[in-house]
């Protein structure tokens, strides 16, 4: 029933189209079908028997479902399927999907010289907003009718020299968007730093690209400001991947690139990269301004939230930090976005809870009344993702725990973890990379060497500390995920604990 309701939703504006495609007798079982899903009820399957039938009927139901997902696919199909987006792009690409499937209809109830009059206007426009796959396919049609049906050396010859060219530009589309899935895969199996290896193929991928010469278009450009993004993210190297978005920012503004996806993603990496560098506050003032004009609750909205989030967090700006964690947890649409993403925010909110227990945000009970609840134990039993990768959220994870632990005197359950976080640091967090991490686990450790003293664990740590001063998060060469408030605030919040 689930995907019967998304299909209503996207046919509720044609209910006039799909009406004319079913009986007419109220009594049909596909029209009580359709009253139903259109009515948004959320019923089951076993409600729907029951109101359609009287009593449940697996067989004649499943049949019925799919019939009616049949009709809803072709009232899309038949519909005006522009976007309610903007982007001409967009609209033309879609438009250009409708006129290639409408052109082979013809083709095949032999209407050659329709279907190719239709081919002939859109391939144009194809060609004019980067719609690659549109054009191959027109010019395929357009190729064998001008070849064999009607012989016309020069047509032929245009579209023999557009085929060509697009086969071309669509390889180089496709080879620059699978580089970027290659980088992405391993950024998605890991929040911890990208290995040599890693970095030397995102190097290899971003010279091949940057060496291609005579094509622009939208998916080959976009694809390849990805593999370049990648590339100089990997090296730390937070100018140029600023610079780059900047100059993407506006080739991706024209009328022929313009697409509020695209947008949407070069503006996260900006601000992702804003705060590596050490700017926080102008990443809010982008967040906020940007949170705006996206769709609340898509993808892009939620990453865009997160880094706002972050920076926020950064510079201690917790009333609207509070505010926003609260938007995106209790966004309807939460529920719909990956496990990943679920884990990062929790963690986000469980830190945001520290933080309140703490008093740093101000009064306790009127921020714990604002906050969405938080279950550490749940939590705990619950992060199948990112906890799995030894060198990256994991270390917040651990930390929060730890902190939580602090804050309930329960300092034997911390003692039991200290050979744990000892062997932790040792194994995984060696490199130079990992340097506030380790500092941060090497003074817990000394905590419980100091008894949970207040006066010998600041005797104890402060060399430590004072390291963690000198090594701030923008020049260290971290993760900021794994830091999801500053150490030096998670450090203030253990040691008010003791």
């Amino acid at each position: 029933m689930k995907t019967l309701y998304e299909l209503g939703r996207l046919n509720v504006r044609h209910v006039k189209v799909f009406d004319a495609l079913i009986p007419q007798d109220d009594k049909s079982p596909i029209r009580k079908l359709a009253a139903i899903v259109f009515s948004a009820s959320n019923m089951d399957d076993n409600a729907c028997m029951l109101e359609i039938y009287g009593k449940r009927n697996l067989t004649a139901f499943s049949r019925l479902k799919t019939r009616l997902k049949e009709l809803f696919i072709r009232v899309i199909i038949m519909q005006n399927i522009n976007t309610e987006s903007a982007d001409a792009r967009v609209n033309e690409a879609l438009s250009g999907y409708r006129q290639s499937l409408v052109s082979r209809i013809l083709i095949a109830r032999k209407s050659g010289k329709l279907a190719v009059e239709i081919a002939e206007k859109s391939i144009t426009r194809s060609m004019k907003y980067h719609a690659t796959e549109n054009v191959l396919t027109q010019a395929h049609q357009l190729v064998g009718y001008y070849g064999s049906t009607e012989l016309n050396k020069y047509k032929l010859t245009k579209y023999l020299e557009i085929q060509e060219k697009f086969m071309n530009i669509y390889k180089w589309e496709i080879k620059a968007e699978n580089y970027f899935y290659d980088l992405q895969r391993a950024q998605l199996q890991s929040l911890a730093n990208p290995s040599d290896e890693v970095k030397l193929k995102a190097q290899n991928y971003a010279m091949e690209l940057e060496r291609v010469k005579g094509i622009r278009t939208y998916f080959f450009n976009y694809n390849k400001y990805r593999v370049l993004a990648a590339h100089y993210e990997f090296q730390k190297d937070f100018k140029s991947l600023l610079d780059l978005s900047e100059k993407a920012l506006k080739e991706f503004s024209t009328p022929d690139f313009k697409t509020g996806n695209a947008l949407a993603s070069i503006t996260n990496r900006r601000v992702w990269a804003l705060i590596q560098a050490g700017r926080p506050q102008e990443t809010v003032t982008i967040g906020l301004k940007g949170l705006n004009k996206l769709v609340s609750g898509s993808l892009n909205w939620y990453i865009l939230a997160h880094y706002t989030l972050k920076a926020q967090l950064y510079i201690a700006d917790y009333n609207r930090a509070i505010e926003l964690i609260s938007l995106m947890i209790e966004n309807p649409r939460f529920e719909y976005i990956g496990d990943n993403f679920k884990e990062i925010f929790f963690t986000t909110l469980g830190y945001i809870h520290l933080v309140v227990d703490s008093g740093l945000a101000g009064d306790k009970k009127d921020f714990r009344k604002q906050l969405p609840e938080f279950k550490l134990g749940r939590f705990l039993n619950t992060t199948p993702v990112f906890s799995k990768d030894k060198r990256g959220i994991n270390v917040s994870i651990l930390l929060m725990h730890i902190a939580f632990l602090l804050q309930r005197k329960d300092y034997n359950a911390i003692i039991d973890r200290t050979d744990s976080l000892n062997q932790y640091a040792y194994r995984y967090l060696r490199k130079d990379d990992s340097f506030r991490s380790n500092c941060m686990i090497k003074m817990v450790i000394q905590m419980t060497k100091a008894d949970f003293h207040p006066v010998r664990t600041a005797r104890y740590t402060a060399d430590l500390r004072k390291q963690l001063s000198h090594v701030t998060l923008a020049g260290s060469g971290e993760n900021i995920e794994v830091e999801i408030i500053p150490f030096e605030v998670l450090w203030d919040i253990m040691t008010k604990a003791l």
